[in-house]
């Protein structure tokens, strides 16, 4: 059994994943409001996330996947797992490429279609979202939102919580800081420090 923290959009794609890649087993998702579940969940069992709750189930469930598209509560729910001593489930679309170099962290989530090339790194609980292609010896750190589309070229990192929207594109060798917001359809062509909103091509900073 896979016990699955969230219950929301993202965690719609989070199922598709898992029923994909694991046919014969059984999903239990935790939520914050578990009477008041999507419809898409009710096939599922559906109960709180609390911590005890957690605790009390855990020995029914093998391996865990937070699926919480917000990074702070990501963060805070992934941590709570590590120091409860769970394995955490890296989720990856069957229909995804990764070269056999990369590497991707514990209870990091890649969508369908995306492209992972070599030697690039991908921390913890990120999420690399539908489409999007990172080419050759990136890094990206732990907690980072790629978004659906994104473009990354050769060398390029990113910093812990930083979130890319939809369709940008970041040009080889450029860094982006920690916590950054990068708006969707932006073409990053130089670095972004920390705590930084950029929007536009070329992206400016608006902060």
């Amino acid at each position: 059994m896979i016990g699955v923290i969230g219950a929301g959009g993202h965690a719609k794609v989070i199922t598709d994943i898992l029923q994909a890649s694991f046919t014969n087993t059984k999903l239990v998702f935790f939520s914050r409001n578990p009477h008041c579940s999507h419809p898409f969940f009710q096939k599922f069992n559906h109960v709180d996330d609390h911590k005890a709750t957690i605790r009390r189930l855990s020995e029914h469930i093998v391996q865990w996947h937070v699926a919480i598209g917000d990074l702070d509560i990501r963060k805070e729910k992934v941590h709570m797992l590590e120091q409860l001593q769970y394995e955490l489930l890296t989720a990856i679309h069957p229909a995804t490429t990764l070269a056999p170099s990369c590497q991707i962290g514990d209870g990091s989530a890649v969508m369908a279609g995306c492209i992972v090339n070599s030697d690039t790194v991908i921390g913890q609980g990120c999420i690399i979202n539908t489409g999007s292609i990172i080419d050759h010896d990136c890094r990206i750190d732990p907690f980072v939102n790629i978004g659906p589309g994104c473009r990354l070229a050769g060398g390029v990192t990113i910093g812990e919580g930083t979130e890319l929207g939809t369709g940008a594109i970041v040009i080889p060798n450029v860094t982006i800081g920690k916590n950054c917001i990068i708006g969707a359809g932006s073409v990053v062509i130089r670095h972004i420090p920390d705590g930084s909103r950029a929007v536009g091509v070329p992206a400016q900073r608006i902060d």
